[in-house]
């Protein structure tokens, strides 16, 4: 099933099984056709577009690379901003000085949920401050916006609640003070998905909305301004899905990124036959009013059997998944408004595929390991050791670039069981 063009040299048994490279020229498209979306234009009789562009590696201008993350900087302890409560680290994004911020959330009633803001390396690595923000039901993210402030966006509610909606809150991480921005699920919401991304200059925050009724379901974008709430542009995305898929979004959302000239990719993994239940990851981009920019892309084609399991993006635009097979995982990459290029890895297994992060210079990537993290050169294939995060029983969440490294968060059974931590992960 792998896709061939093998940089010369590296053998199969090399990674010890572990992570094979499968392209070593990602300038030439796979040895399989690319998968693509039919349109009028494939039509006898009618012109043909030029195909779109495939990923062929690090764009040119791109920032030098920071090298692999091999060490850990830092690690906070941020459970410590609920204390005497079970509690979880639901997303966290850089901050200023090479701080972050995380969002806890207790696991009983009686606490509030807290933003915690945290220091980098000049500050010692440490809580620096947690203030109480606005209940919110499930975090999908966190965006830092210009004016310092943060916005968290998730479902404000559960989809039954009546009046109950997804949005956000800005919270401002010093005074504590928050505004909400609500878009309500409307009448017999029974199931929500929601997915956020902000715009390069900060000004635009995009959201996607799935909700699902009794009788139907409605998805929808929406770009709204996050400084003062207002909806900017709106687009119902029923007529975009279902030429690619026989079913709603719905919990297939894999993630929304955002485009370098304003605008979002959406992905999501595609059901394009009733009769069977394969699926096809599936991009869909819209320029900065929410028009269809090109033609839907099909990462992967029906008989691969793919299935989404991280997403994250370049400053440029490129989209970065890593995608479960049948045998096995692969990370790809599409660039922005382009097609489905080479597989630049493959991973032999599925436990560790759940969580990505790319570094602006595009040529080292991470993912989780069994000891915390992993390198990933998608250039040449290099494979580092694990970045050991030095806990017993860990179990590392979710990861986001920051700066020249990255952000983890998940848990530890040391000190105490279930302890939500923060990692600072560094070349």
């Amino acid at each position: 099933m792998s896709r061939p063009c093998v940089a010369p040299g590296l053998r199969a048994g090399a990674l010890a099984g572990l992570l094979l490279l499968v392209t070593g020229c990602p300038a030439s498209p796979p040895s399989v056709a690319a998968p693509s979306t039919s349109s009028a234009s494939e039509l006898p009789g009618r012109p043909t577009a030029p195909p779109a562009p495939v990923y062929a590696g690090p764009p040119p201008g791109a920032p030098p690379t920071a090298g692999p993350l091999t060490s850990v900087r830092g690690a906070v302890d941020v459970s410590r901003a609920i204390p005497g409560y079970f509690t979880r680290a639901e997303a966290v994004v850089g901050g200023p000085d090479g701080g972050a911020f995380v969002v806890v959330s207790p696991e009983q009633p009686g606490p509030e949920q807290q933003l915690v803001t945290v220091s980098g390396a000049a500050g010692g690595f440490g809580i620096v401050r947690s203030v109480p923000i606005p209940a919110i039901e499930d975090v999908s993210a966190l965006h830092l916006l210009p004016d310092g402030t943060v916005a968290v966006t998730g479902r404000l509610q559960s989809a039954g609640v009546p009046g109950g909606g997804y949005g956000f809150h800005v919270v401002d991480p010093a005074a504590g003070t928050a505004r909400t921005t609500p878009v309500p699920y409307g009448d017999g919401a029974v199931t929500a998905f929601g997915r956020s991304a902000l715009a390069a200059d900060g000004r635009t925050l995009y959201l996607f909305l799935s909700v699902n009724t009794q009788a139907a379901s409605r998805e929808r974008l929406l770009a709204v301004d996050p400084a003062g709430g207002g909806v900017l542009a709106e687009r119902d995305l029923g007529d975009d899905v279902a030429a690619v898929s026989q079913v709603p979004v719905g919990h297939e959302v894999a993630g929304l990124v955002a485009r370098p000239g304003g605008g979002v990719t959406l992905a999501f993994d595609a059901t394009p036959e009733a009769t069977r239940r394969d699926r096809v990851p599936t991009l869909l981009t819209f320029d900065a009013q929410l028009a269809p920019v090109g033609e839907p892309v099909g990462v992967t084609t029906l008989s691969e059997g793919g299935e989404t399991q991280a997403v994250t993006a370049g400053a440029d635009g490129t989209v970065f998944l890593v995608v479960e097979v049948t045998e096995g995982a692969w990370i790809m990459a599409v660039p922005d408004a382009g097609g489905a290029g080479p597989v630049l890895v493959q991973l032999a297994d599925h436990l560790y595929d759940y969580a990505l992060s790319v570094e602006a210079a595009q040529v080292w990537a991470l993912l989780p390991a069994y000891e915390g993290a992993r390198a990933v050169d998608l250039t040449t294939g290099e494979i580092r050791g694990p970045v050991d995060v030095g806990c017993a029983g860990q179990d590392v969440r979710s990861m986001v670039a920051a700066g020249d490294g990255a952000l983890l968060i998940g848990e530890c059974n040391s000190p105490r069981t279930r302890t939500q931590m923060l990692w600072f992960l560094g070349p």
